[in-house]
Parts: structure tokens; C-alpha cells; sequence
């Protein structure tokens, strides 16, 4: 591209944005516009865009015009910065979504420190080149292929099925590594992106689209994510990097339905992290408390801590000693997936065959018979809420063997049942309404 040319809306831009279905979501993910150079030794965090990214950014915002849905940004302010031109050119009043998955740290690192190495090492275009083609993870880094198949997953269904543009903006490292990971092809130092160039993704029946400048992949291999082992390990080691560190010096489990998130694309709820000893679960909440966790309320089962915008919790029960029995004390299929941590970044993974039959048949399975029965009825609960957050069906035979458990109970024993449901629950999903339906007709005791 000539000089005089760089503060245009690249050509490629241009001309996928006439060639992209527009009734469907189109996620974009797009670098910031223009900056001043970046300080010499210095990853210039603070850098922002200067008059001629403003100028740049309301080019390509008024061309959306029309067509802009929703607004994500790397936390940077060089990304904010750009997000906010564009939404101003563009016309549309939205929030602007700060996702660290697109910057500060990005989908692709995990532990800043430790990733920088890998830049002092082996320098941007080393690093670049394990991002594109690489197939292990380097220190503090995430797998790239995992990382580059999950970031999409993400903005698509952040994207929500609403027809028209679903702008991520990021930074140039991030929209190199996942156009190559999607296309299947390594790009080299001559394809990094353009200030205000991206690489478009969108779905149809022909599978998924992967667009970025001469490159167009049809039917990219699916599912993006899932529960395979590398999906469960990289999702882990993401969640605990930001939450606990990589570094705590303890053996735990990262388990239950955290991982939905894999077939959602949607941010986990909560984090359970259980240490099968006490010395485990002490290391555990020191590096919580040395990371700056907000204590929250005591939970009844568990420590609970609030950072980087998760809740962790931290059982109090330091049994069993393995995840295989830890994941068999759960009654959910889709809660016994879970992953297992050693000190030096270590990973294990172990997925029920029950968890993978419910996605294969999208149906939220039971593990028979309950372990936990005399939370059964916290269970339905739990089995409804995971259909309609997943689009699945809660299997009908399944939820006839709770009410058998219930019912065939003596008073008393129902009665705690009852007490602990609603000790436990988060209310909804017409379990109470059943309760007192059954009992007016004489199936069960007068419930709480």
C-alpha cells in the first residue's frame, strides 16, 4: 500500500463490507485506528490514537452507518478511543463492551509477565509466527489454534443472531492469529492488518465464513469449541490465569458448569475450584487474597471471592483426592467436566461420556443413580435453567426420577428436601409451583 494511502479505509474493507450477507450476524474483528509509534522497549499501553486515527475511525463509522449492531473493545484506551469515533460517525447510540479477550490481556495471553518473555525472546515477528502456525503454547501464553476457535465463538454469540455488524476492535497480533487459526493459512508479516482492517465471520448453510483481505474460507471445520480435551484444558487455564494465577503452587480442580461457556460462548456464572487437601485449598486462598479477591459473603458450602469479574468459590470439603471422583459426586452430566491443576501449569481433563451424549442429543442428562438425592429437587432446578441457557430439552425420563425420589421419601425426610431446595435454589423454573400442585393433590406433604 503507498504512503498516501494508509490513512484510507484499506481496500480490503471495503470491499467485504459490500460482499457480506446482510441479514445475518457478521461479527468483525477489526485493529484500532491510527497511533503515534510506540516508545522504544515499551508495549505503550497508553498510547492513543491521534488526529489522524480520529479522522480515519469517522471514515469507516460512517460506513457503517446504518449497519452497526453492537460495539465491543480491548480495555486500551486506543481501542476505546476507536470504538467511540466509530459509534459517533456511525449514529447509533450503544455501549461500548470492554472485553479482555480482545486486549489487556487478549484472547491469545494468559499471564502478561510471563508472555512477555516470549517478545524479549524471540521478537514480534517469533512471536507472530507461533501465533499463526504454531501447535504448543508458549509460557503465559494460551494454545493459539484453542484460543483463535474460541474468540469466534465468543463474538458470535455475543453477536446474539441480531442481523448486521458486530464490531470487535482489538489489536493487530490478535487479528493476524485468528484470521490465520480460521483461514488455515499461516499469514506472514506482509498480511498484519492495516489500521481499520479486519477479518469478518459469519454463519450461513454452507457452515462458517472466515473473510479477511483476499482469503475467504467456507465451512470452516465445527464445532469452533466443545468438550474436547484441549477446549476444557485451554478454557481452564484462562479462567484460573485471571482469577487464582498460574503460579498459586497448588493442586486443584476446576469443575462443573463453568465449562457451558464452551457451548455459550457466553462468560461462566461462577468458578469452582476445589483443593483435595487443606494445604491445597490454604495455597488457594492466599494467592486470592494476594491477588486482591473481594471477600464476599460466606456461602454455605464454600469461601467466596469476587475478582477480574468472576465469583470463585472455594469449597470447604477437601474431598476426594482425584477429579474422576470428584466429577462423580455431581448430578448433572454437564457438571462432570472439569480440569485438574498442578504447579508448574500442569493440566488434566477429564469429560463424562454422559456430558458429551447430552450435547450430541441437546438434552440435559442426569448422572443415575443421585448422589446428592437430598438436594434432588435443586437439581430440576438446576437441569431446567442449563436447557434454557444451552437451547436444549431437560430429559423427560430424567425429571420423572427426581419426583420419584422425592415422593417416594417418608414426611420427614421430604420435608428437609423441601428445606434444603429452598436454602440452596435461585427460585424459578415452576419447581415450587410443582411442589404445591402435587401437594393439593394429595402426592406429597404440605411443602415450606
Amino acid at each position: 500500500m503507498k504512503e498516501e494511502a494508509i490513512w484510507q479505509i484499506p481496500p480490503s474493507m471495503e470491499r467485504w463490507l459490500t460482499a457480506i450477507p446482510m441479514d445475518r450476524p457478521v461479527a468483525l474483528l477489526i485493529r484500532h485506528s491510527v497511533r503515534d509509534e510506540l516508545p522504544p522497549g515499551d508495549v505503550g499501553y497508553a498510547v492513543p490514537i491521534n488526529e489522524a486515527g480520529v479522522e480515519l475511525g469517522q471514515l469507516l463509522g460512517h460506513a457503517l452507518r446504518g449497519r452497526l449492531r453492537t460495539l465491543h473493545a480491548s480495555p486500551l484506551p486506543r481501542c476505546i478511543q476507536t470504538a467511540e469515533v466509530m459509534r459517533s460517525s456511525a449514529g447509533v447510540e450503544l455501549p461500548i463492551v470492554p472485553d479482555l479477550l480482545l486486549g489487556d490481556p487478549g484472547a491469545f495471553v494468559l499471564d502478561g509477565g510471563k508472555a512477555w518473555g516470549n517478545w524479549v525472546s524471540l521478537g514480534h515477528e517469533g512471536v507472530m509466527q507461533h501465533l499463526v502456525s504454531g501447535e504448543s503454547a508458549l509460557p503465559g501464553m494460551a494454545n493459539p489454534d484453542a484460543a483463535a476457535r474460541y474468540l469466534v465463538h465468543h463474538m458470535l454469540a455475543s453477536a446474539a443472531q441480531t442481523p448486521g455488524l458486530h464490531v470487535f476492535v482489538t489489536h493487530d497480533s490478535l487479528v493476524t492469529a485468528t484470521a490465520a487459526r480460521l483461514l488455515g493459512k499461516a499469514l506472514g508479516p506482509e498480511s498484519w492488518p492495516w489500521y481499520l482492517e479486519g477479518a469478518f465471520f459469519w454463519c450461513d448453510d454452507e457452515g462458517l465464513h472466515a473473510a479477511y483481505r483476499d482469503e475467504h474460507r467456507i465451512g470452516v471445520p465445527e464445532p469452533l469449541c466443545g468438550l474436547r480435551e484441549m477446549d476444557v484444558i485451554e478454557f481452564a487455564r484462562r479462567e484460573v490465569a485471571r482469577t487464582v494465577g498460574l503460579d498459586s503452587g497448588a493442586r486443584f480442580f476446576l469443575a462443573g458448569g463453568a465449562f457451558k461457556s464452551l457451548l455459550t460462548g457466553c462468560p461462566p456464572r461462577d468458578l469452582d475450584l476445589w483443593a483435595p487437601s487443606v494445604e491445597d485449598r490454604n495455597l488457594l486462598i492466599e494467592a486470592l487474597d494476594r491477588r486482591g479477591a473481594h471477600r464476599l459473603p460466606a456461602h454455605p458450602f464454600a469461601d467466596a471471592f469476587e475478582i477480574a469479574g468472576r465469583v470463585v468459590e472455594v469449597p470447604h470439603k477437601t474431598s476426594p483426592y482425584t477429579l474422576e471422583e470428584r466429577l462423580a459426586h455431581f448430578d448433572l452430566a454437564l457438571s462432570a467436566i472439569g480440569a485438574e491443576h498442578r504447579p508448574g501449569d500442569d493440566w488434566s481433563a477429564s469429560i463424562h461420556d454422559l456430558a458429551r451424549a447430552s450435547v450430541e442429543r441437546r438434552t440435559v442428562l442426569l448422572l443415575k443413580p443421585l448422589v446428592n438425592w437430598k438436594y434432588a429437587l435443586t437439581t430440576l432446578e438446576r437441569m431446567r435453567r442449563y436447557a434454557a441457557e444451552l437451547g436444549f430439552a431437560s430429559c423427560v425420563e430424567d425429571e420423572a426420577e427426581v419426583w420419584s425420589v422425592f415422593e417416594s421419601q417418608s414426611d420427614d425426610l421430604r420435608a428437609g428436601m423441601l428445606a434444603r431446595y429452598a436454602e440452596t435454589s435461585m427460585g424459578g423454573f415452576n419447581v415450587f409451583e410443582e411442589i404445591e400442585a402435587r401437594s393439593e393433590k394429595g402426592w406429597v406433604g404440605k411443602p415450606l
